[in-house]
């Protein structure tokens, strides 16, 4: 070695080394997996655009805080989400904004008619809050009102992503 060497033992030579390679192949199989996602997120009808996993990703994202809120009572952060929903649902249902397939569609179509159901249904709660002393805790009226709309909306994102696996939480 030339100049001032640095006396690194052997042992870590090689765990660093081994680090490397670790991480580059993780990261080689991420880049992959996301490939393939974006890839079969596309098809007969699909693009597999960008946007269209960026639509996926909206809705996995507003599913998760509707079910969250639900889990903790809060109507008025329930009725925000649900009204969050609203406008992502109806330019998928109507494939105008996202080119999509026909099956994320009908789904998303479900899925709109279920956001508003459920929608009336959290409205009509949230006036009878102060009156409701003997019907059950919020979190299961709640749950009740939101637990079609959340499953069509896990159904819709696996639509989305082309049948990749999604995770529900």
């Amino acid at each position: 070695m030339i100049g001032v060497g640095i006396g690194i033992p052997e042992e870590y030579d090689m765990k660093s080394a081994l680090a490397r390679a670790v991480t580059v192949f993780l990261t080689a199989t991420a880049v992959t997996l996301t490939g393939v996602g974006v890839a079969t997120a596309g098809g007969p009808g699909g693009s597999g655009s960008s946007s269209t996993t960026s639509a996926a990703a909206s809705v996995q994202t507003l599913r998760d805080q509707l079910k969250s809120r639900v889990d903790h009572g809060d109507v008025p952060g329930t009725q925000a989400t649900l009204g969050e929903l609203d406008p992502l649902l109806t330019d998928l249902a109507q494939g105008k904004r996202y080119t999509i397939q026909a099956e994320a569609r009908d789904t998303a179509a479900t899925a709109q008619q279920q956001n508003t159901e459920a929608r009336q249904g959290v409205d009509k709660l949230a006036t009878q809050l102060k009156e409701r002393q003997s019907l059950p805790p919020v979190t299961t009226l709640l749950n009740a009102l939101v637990q079609r709309l959340l499953i069509s909306l896990s159904a819709l994102v696996n639509d989305l992503l082309g049948g990749l696996p999604v995770p529900v939480g």
